[in-house]
């Protein structure tokens, strides 16, 4: 059995605990001032993150943090990126018949699912109910786009989860 040690860091702005590769790392240059340090490998004191619309406009306001509008820009591009990756695989695979979409079909078939693509503004309370359920059965799992994006997939106006049934096509998206 192996001990590895996986390292967590707080988000400045939600303050959510998650692993420090899942976070943005902010490097401290002066009292105030931030510094994106997109390798996290600059050697000063350093706040983190989500890799999330949501708290990246907060971070935009926050008076504690000031950051370059540059790093700002560059921390969207990062997170626009991994969300058009995901919407645009999803969307080439609607018709195959190996996704299931919205809380209830997501919960009759969660035996057959084995990758999870939840949006970032669902509800804490739905949020909550799945990311338990799935952490139960060690499905993986990512936050990506608002729930009218995924719900564009499906031709739909919003959609909150979508589950890849599919082996080989969940191995494909967790390895995105």
């Amino acid at each position: 059995m192996s001990n590895t040690h996986i390292p967590e860091r707080t988000c400045i702005i939600c303050r959510t605990k998650k692993e420090k590769s899942k976070l943005f790392r902010l490097a401290k240059l002066k009292e105030t001032f931030y510094e994106f340090d997109k390798e996290q490998k600059k050697q000063s004191r350093a706040v983190y993150v989500c890799k999330s619309l949501n708290c990246l406009g907060k971070l935009a306001k926050h008076n504690k943090v000031k950051l370059d509008s540059q790093d700002l820009m560059s921390m969207l591009n990062i997170i626009n990126k991994a969300n058009k990756n995901y919407i645009n695989i999803l969307n080439s695979m609607k018709n195959s018949g190996e996704l299931v979409f919205g809380i209830n079909l997501l919960f009759e078939n969660i035996e057959h699912v084995h990758f999870i693509v939840i949006a970032q503004d669902i509800s804490k309370k739905n949020e909550e109910k799945i990311i338990r359920r799935i952490n139960e059965l060690k499905i993986p799992y990512v936050v990506v786009g608002s729930m009218q994006e995924l719900g564009k997939v499906f031709n739909k106006e919003e959609i909150t989860v979508i589950g890849i049934k599919d082996k080989k096509m969940a191995r494909g998206l967790i390895e995105e």
